[in-house]
């Protein structure tokens, strides 16, 4: 039962965005952008963070109150962004794990050289309560 439930975690934890670019003029070039220029999660990075720019500037500037419904929106859009940070920073150190597990799946040298590295290295660093972990 618990493989079955390991599965179906993964398995809606492996979703992913769909960009249908068949429709676009260029399907090449659409490929191209975000492969190589910026991905759809940069992309969408970069205008939320213009869009809190352009926020913060409105309020700071302005002496008219906001509708309810607009407020309402600002409050959502927020919401979204702790929680994407959120997300972020819980899904950092798996990451790092599953970079090492395909390292040492295919070049277990470079996995014995970098994991004796990175073991020697946290342990010199202080632990929570501000010592050393040695």
């Amino acid at each position: 039962m618990t493989d079955e439930n390991e599965q179906n975690q993964s398995q809606s934890q492996s979703q992913s965005l769909v960009v249908n670019i068949q429709n676009s003029s260029d399907p090449a070039l659409e490929r191209r952008i975000f492969s190589e220029v910026a991905s759809e999660g940069r992309q969408l990075g970069l205008i939320s963070d213009v869009l809190n720019i352009l926020i913060a500037a409105y309020e700071r500037n302005s002496s008219e109150p906001l509708e309810s419904s607009i407020v309402s929106s600002l409050r959502q859009f927020h919401e979204m962004q702790v929680q994407i940070e959120k997300e972020k920073k819980e899904r950092s150190p798996e990451r790092v794990i599953e970079a090492l597990e395909a390292m040492r799946r295919e070049d277990n040298e470079t996995y014995i050289l970098v994991t004796s590295r990175l073991r020697k290295w946290l342990n010199e660093q202080p632990d929570a309560s501000g010592g050393s972990t040695t």
